[in-house]
């Protein structure tokens, strides 16, 4: 799988909300529209916009689908940004100005088109009550003197037809990611922060009639590749959750001898939102050892969370600077007179409590 199963699925999305965009243009519109006056010129300007929305807002609000109305008025800001980096880039900020109406319009526009997308995706959208809804968002726009609101019925059904289309198509893009020979296990580690541990699974038909030493060489053969697999995975299950509305969480992953061998393997997080989502777990005793390991994922931007396991009390530099370290209640308890050290040299402690 090449490097982000995100990057792909955004790049699918740009051309999703720009098709639903050059429909929605012939919904809503303005009079004496003085920045497009054709389809050409309208796609000229969203298509820019668009891009650049998708690559920095686009997974930033999943909220508040369930009613269009609060969706909108929450993303617009997000759209309106989009809209003025994109006149900035093209050294015409003056255009925001000259273009007020227009601009509002635009911004409208692709903001209903993200509403559409977001509220039909695969994971928990609602092809039928998002149209229904949307009809509802409609007569929300005609109250808006300055917009003209044109609720074609053969508009709207051919808006919704390429909707279901484009659904179908992710639904096959998934379909793909996901395997039947292999998954991972997700479990819930903490609650407060929401933190997630993960195994691989797999099933090799035939392997367990064969020898035991045979069947555990294929397997040491293998490693590495289950270990790609199991994060080509976790990238969908990632994938999965920013485009829904479950909250999110982090991801462990376990530092062990095959990413110290292979640290490269590590690469495929090297991903804003992959970064923001997993952490690099590593064992507080045997951080000598992982060094290497964490050295790379930290100049990568990537984020590390150590385990002590211990609850003694120990030396005020046991610990060194910019960390998050999960430990237990009993530790806290009897480190009470190094904590606020620990915190000025900018220590994070993560306790697993009762509540977790």
């Amino acid at each position: 799988m090449s490097t982000s199963v995100v990057e792909k699925y955004i790049a699918k999305k740009k051309n999703d909300i720009l098709d639903y965009a050059k429909i929605l243009e012939s919904m809503i519109s303005i009079k004496d529209n003085k920045m497009w006056n054709n389809k050409k010129a309208f796609i000229k300007y969203s298509k820019d916009i668009i891009d650049i929305y998708a690559e920095s807002y686009y997974f930033d609000n999943n909220s508040n689908r369930n009613n269009p109305i609060f969706y909108s008025n929450d993303n617009i800001n997000f759209v309106l940004k989009s809209i003025i980096e994109f006149f900035k880039k093209n050294n015409e900020p003056q255009k925001i100005k000259e273009w007020k109406n227009e601009t509002f319009l635009l911004s409208v526009i692709i903001c209903t088109a993200c509403y559409v997308d977001f509220a039909t995706n695969v994971v928990d959208g609602n092809y039928q009550d998002t149209k229904n809804k949307f009809k509802f968002l409609l007569n929300y726009f005609k109250k808006t003197e300055l917009l003209q609101v044109f609720d074609d019925k053969f508009l709207i059904n051919s808006l919704f037809e390429k909707v279901k289309k484009n659904t179908n198509l992710d639904i096959k893009y998934i379909e793909l990611l996901s395997s039947k020979s292999a998954h991972n296990k997700y479990q819930t580690y903490t609650y407060y922060p929401l933190l997630y541990t993960f195994k691989f699974e797999y099933t090799i038909p035939g392997l367990e009639e064969k020898d035991k030493e045979i069947a555990k060489s294929i397997v040491d053969d293998y490693e590495v590749k289950f270990k790609r697999i199991s994060f080509d995975l976790l990238c969908t299950e990632i994938l999965l959750r920013l485009i829904s509305n479950e909250q999110m969480g982090a991801y462990l992953i376990d530092a062990d001898d095959i990413l110290l061998k292979r640290p490269g393997l590590l690469k495929i997080f090297n991903n804003r939102y992959f970064k923001e989502y997993v952490r690099l777990f590593v064992n507080y005793e045997e951080d000598g050892k992982y060094i290497p390991l964490t050295s790379v994922f930290l100049n990568s931007g990537g984020k590390v969370l150590y385990h002590y396991d211990g609850s003694e009390a120990v030396v005020d530099n046991f610990f060194t600077s910019d960390m998050d370290v999960l430990v237990n209640e009993e530790f806290m308890n009897n480190n009470q007179e190094n904590l606020e050290k620990w915190k000025n040299n900018k220590v994070n402690f993560i306790v697993i409590g009762k509540e977790n």
